[in-house]
């Protein structure tokens, strides 16, 4: 999965992901939140709106376990944190994948939409 990602192909719209398919085998709790870092380490997400503070922490968890101590400016902070709608798509020329779009557009009311937190990098 690839967030943010474009495409000049059509797509098709897939069913909301829930929290359990978001994660899939890729999560990483942390105070409880599980956590997933896009492939190419642009964006941490967790399904759902979480608490600002409590996603900005476990951020900072998660980036201390998988890279070690962070110079302080580079960390996470709760205004860094913001809440989103995501849809998944499948594009016209990769029947077997999907990608996540997040774009401030797409609501709650958007076709598919799930909610998630999500900090970019």
């Amino acid at each position: 999965m690839s967030a943010e990602q474009t495409t000049t192909t059509e797509t098709t719209s897939l069913p909301p992901l829930t929290a359990e398919e978001f994660a899939g085998d890729g999560g990483y709790t942390f105070r409880g939140v599980t956590l997933v870092e896009d492939e190419n380490g642009n964006y941490v997400s967790a399904w759902g709106h979480i608490d600002p503070e409590t996603f900005a922490a476990a951020v900072r968890d998660f980036d201390d376990e998988m890279a070690g101590p962070i110079d302080e400016d580079d960390r996470c902070r709760a205004e860094d944190v913001r809440h989103r709608w995501a849809v998944t798509i499948r594009p016209a020329d990769d029947p077997s994948g999907w990608y996540m779009r997040f774009p401030s557009e797409i609501t709650a009311d958007t076709l598919g939409a799930f909610p998630i937190t999500v900090v970019s990098r």
